[in-house]
């Protein structure tokens, strides 16, 4: 969805709202956003907000949600078409998507137009899918709920001004709303995994892990795509990442820290909260990570209904040219960022 881009916010005219990410950056090619676009779906989210938070009721928590976890590039979106398509749970899709401040009334709408239910392509453009009932990983809403003007780690202090209640009680909403678990893929919640689920104990968390070096390596591919060089970011921007690096150790340090933070995370968790699914298995065998994550939530109160008989193997992507390109600058970098964090051994 459009945005205006980084240093060049228009001052909205009289009536007109902000942008929902002031600190977006500049896209490249089909990638870029039309900030008129943008200030419209504002002023419409806007204008639907109290009629959604009027109709909220207070509600237990009697269904587990599912958050599909992972750094950027490692396959996020792939498990959260898998999931969706196989799994009788609900999600969001593109059509949801646009209801981030009232994403009640997206998804009753979702399924009065029959769009509820998934059979996806399994294409994406580096997170992003086409045609109305593919996922979204839902950025605003997260924005939003979560306080983040962008994608970079905040501060220390941010997690204590997150309003918790409120967010499980919009999440508690939407899963009522659908009748059955909801999911999601919340690329921000990365850092306040443990957070979440101190707020709401049936959160379940499927952590897909892909090999350090193709995930680095992607992201540089992402970096050409999404900004038309490698030299400017994209993605979550870890605090710790130094602005002057040369991008190859960025994207190195980026993989890192942020599978730092999920792994932390899962430790405190422990495996009844957080699964843990290889990439490579993925692409191996759909079917088993759908049966283990129907297990996973049948532990925290119902297991969905495995709807496919069958999903093909998948084939891993690879970036053969970043690889002669960068590969060998990117396995000095991890091996460099790996030693000063404490790890012994890539993943």
């Amino acid at each position: 969805m459009p945005l205006a881009l980084i240093g060049t916010i228009p001052t909205p005219p009289p009536g007109r709202s902000m942008q929902v990410r002031p600190n977006e950056p500049v896209l490249a090619g089909a990638f870029r956003k039309d900030p008129a676009d943008e200030a419209f779906l504002a002023d419409f989210n806007q204008a639907l907000a109290d009629f959604e938070d009027a109709s909220y009721d207070d509600l237990p928590e009697e269904l587990p949600t599912l958050h599909v976890i992972g750094a950027p590039r490692s396959g996020t979106t792939l498990l959260y078409q898998v999931l969706g398509s196989g799994l009788d749970v609900g999600y969001v899709n593109n059509l949801v998507a646009v209801f981030w401040r009232a994403p009640v009334a997206g998804l009753r709408l979702a399924r009065k137009l029959g769009l509820d239910r998934l059979e996806s392509s399994f294409d994406s453009a580096f997170g992003r899918t086409t045609g109305v009932s593919e996922p979204h990983e839902f950025g605003y809403f997260w924005n939003y709920h979560l306080g983040y003007p962008d994608l970079a780690e905040r501060g220390p202090g941010h997690e204590a001004t997150i309003d918790w209640e409120r967010l499980a009680r919009v999440i508690i909403n939407m899963s009522a709303c659908i009748g059955r678990p909801i999911s999601f893929k919340p690329m921000l919640l990365i850092w306040h995994l443990e957070a979440l689920a101190r707020w709401m104990p049936r959160t379940c968390y499927v952590w897909i892990r892909r090999e350090r070096r193709t995930t680095a390596l992607s992201l540089l591919k992402m970096r050409r795509s999404l900004r038309g060089t490698e030299t400017e970011w994209a993605s979550l921007k870890p605090s710790a990442v130094p602005d002057d690096d040369p991008p190859w150790r960025q994207v190195a340090a980026q993989v890192v820290l942020l599978e730092q933070r999920i792994a932390s995370a899962a430790h405190a968790l422990g495996p009844e909260r957080v699964l843990q699914v290889h990439y490579d298995d993925l692409c191996a065998e759909p079917m088993a990570a759908l049966e283990q994550t129907r297990d996973l939530l049948g532990r925290h109160g119902y297991a969905p209904e495995i709807r496919l008989d069958h999903l093909e193997p998948f084939s891993p992507q690879r970036n053969p040219e970043l690889e002669r390109e960068f590969g060998e600058r990117v396995d000095e970098a991890l091996e460099d960022v790996e030693r000063q964090l404490g790890e012994s051994v890539s993943e």
